[in-house]
């Protein structure tokens, strides 16, 4: 954190773009504080990180649109993921794209998966990255907020998203073994 702190510092806006596209909701938080002293204008940085952000969420969804590497649909169909499954979800996501994708982004840690997922049960790109734009407009200007109003706790924001993505991806993990398990189980 101290070295994102330094180099938004130093460079400004120069790094602000890549930053953003890597990890948003901190950056968004300290470059709040930054513009709370008057070392970043909040007019450029809410645009920069939400340009970001969408660009994360396009090459994140681009990846699940092109498809999966072989080796990896072998390993997913020994655990159980099937055509119909796949069916499945993609009926989910016509079904609920906002709620699915809106969900995908504010979940730390393990939201890329959801938004690899609509790549992946090929959601129109239009209808995606309008999700994502709304959301990320929505989700920054929060971040944004804190960092204004909190910028000199960033520290104690940081760990406490550090802590929810920790908690989330231990979560997603978990759920993920047990079904493996059960599908194991299920074979034998």
């Amino acid at each position: 954190m101290e070295d994102i702190l330094y180099l938004l510092s130093e460079y400004r806006y120069l790094l602000l773009y890549p930053l953003a596209i890597v990890e948003g909701p901190i950056l968004a938080v300290i470059a709040g504080f930054l513009c709370m002293n008057h070392l970043l204008n909040p007019i450029i940085v809410y645009p920069v990180i939400v340009l970001g952000d969408i660009t994360g969420d396009t090459v994140c969804y681009l990846f699940g649109r092109i498809g999966v590497p072989f080796f990896l649909k072998k390993i997913l169909i020994k655990m159980g993921f099937h055509a119909e499954k796949v069916q499945r979800v993609k009926a989910y996501f016509d079904t609920n794209p906002r709620k699915t994708i809106s969900l995908s982004k504010i979940s730390l840690g393990i939201g890329i998966a959801g938004i690899y997922a609509a790549g992946a049960v090929k959601i129109p790109y239009r209808k995606f990255i309008t999700i994502c734009l709304i959301t990320s407009l929505i989700q920054y200007i929060f971040y944004l907020g804190i960092g204004l109003l909190f910028g000199d706790a960033y520290r104690q924001i940081s760990q406490y998203l550090n802590f929810f993505a920790g908690l989330m991806i231990t979560s997603g993990l978990s759920i993920l073994l047990f079904y493996i398990i059960q599908t194991k189980r299920r074979q034998l």
